[in-house]
C-alpha cells in the first residue's frame, strides 16, 4: 500500500465522533452510574452539575436524559432529578412483540429461542424451587384446565405458567427475559392453539405443562428438562405442519 494512501486512511478524521452530542454525553452518564456504583432509585447529578461536568448546554444534558429514559436506564419525574430505574421489561417487550407483528421473526422461530432458554429454566427450577413456588404453579396448572375454552384466558395463564417457572429459578434475568417475551408468548400460544384445535390437542398441552409442574416440585431437573423439551417439540411440530403449503392436487 502506497504510503500517501496509508496516512489517508489513518487520517484522526476517520475516528471522529459522528454522533449527536446528546447521544455522547448519554453514554458519559451511563458510564458514570456505573463507575459511580449507582443503583436503582439512586438519584443522578442535577442538570446544572452534568451540564457543567460534561461542558454542554442544559439542552444537550435534556437530550441525553431522554435517550436514556427511553432505552430503559433512567426515570425522569418533573419537580426532581433523574433516578436510576431497575430492569423494565416492557422496553423490550415493545421491541420484540414490534418485530414479530412486522414479521422480522417468526413464531417458529420465537419458539426455538423459547426452547434453549426454557429447558434451562425448568431445570434450575427444580432444583431451586420453593414450596410457594410449587403450589402456584399447581395452582396455575387447575386454571389452565379451567380455562380450556377461553383462548385468550389460557394464554396469559400459559405465560403466568412459564414466568413462574422462570421466577422459581431464583435467577431474576430469567424472569425479566419471559416478562419480554410475554407478547411473544401469548402469540405463539395463540397460534399453537389454532394448529392443534382438537379437545385432545388441547388437553395434550396442559399435561405437557403438569408434567413440567410435577418434575419441578420433585426436584428433578432431569426430568423437566425433558418435559419442558417435549412441550416445545409438540408445538414445533405442529405449527411447522399448519405452515406447510397443503398438495391441493392438479
Amino acid at each position: 500500500m502506497p504510503a500517501e494512501t496509508r496516512n489517508i486512511m489513518q487520517s484522526p478524521l476517520d475516528t471522529l465522533d459522528r454522533r449527536p452530542l446528546y447521544a455522547q454525553v448519554a453514554e458519559g452518564i451511563a458510564a458514570m452510574i456505573k463507575d459511580a456504583g449507582l443503583v436503582p432509585g439512586d438519584d443522578l447529578p442535577s442538570e446544572a452539575e452534568l451540564c457543567e461536568r460534561a461542558g454542554v448546554s442544559r439542552v444537550v444534558v435534556r437530550g441525553a436524559l431522554a435517550q436514556l429514559a427511553g432505552a430503559g436506564l433512567i426515570k425522569i419525574s418533573n419537580g426532581r432529578r433523574a433516578q436510576v430505574m431497575s430492569l423494565d421489561a416492557n422496553v423490550l417487550t415493545a421491541s420484540l412483540s414490534q418485530g414479530l407483528a412486522t414479521a422480522q421473526f417468526s413464531v417458529l422461530q420465537a419458539l426455538e429461542v423459547r426452547n434453549g432458554i426454557e429447558a434451562s429454566t425448568a431445570a434450575l427450577a427444580a432444583q431451586n424451587r420453593s414450596d410457594a413456588d410449587c403450589a402456584r404453579l399447581s395452582a396455575l396448572c387447575d386454571q389452565m384446565q379451567d380455562a380450556m375454552e377461553d383462548a385468550d384466558g389460557f394464554a396469559e395463564l400459559d405465560y403466568r405458567f412459564h414466568l413462574a417457572v422462570a421466577e422459581a429459578t431464583g435467577n431474576p434475568l430469567y424472569a425479566y427475559i419471559v416478562q419480554s417475551l410475554r407478547e411473544v408468548i401469548k402469540s405463539s400460544v395463540s397460534a399453537g392453539r389454532l394448529a392443534q384445535p382438537t379437545a385432545q390437542d388441547q388437553q395434550r398441552i396442559l399435561t405437557d405443562h403438569r408434567r413440567i409442574q410435577h418434575a419441578i416440585a420433585s426436584g428433578d431437573a432431569a426430568a423437566a428438562t425433558v418435559a419442558m423439551q417435549d412441550h416445545f417439540a409438540a408445538a414445533n411440530t405442529a405449527l411447522a405442519q399448519d405452515a406447510a403449503p397443503q398438495d391441493t392436487g392438479s
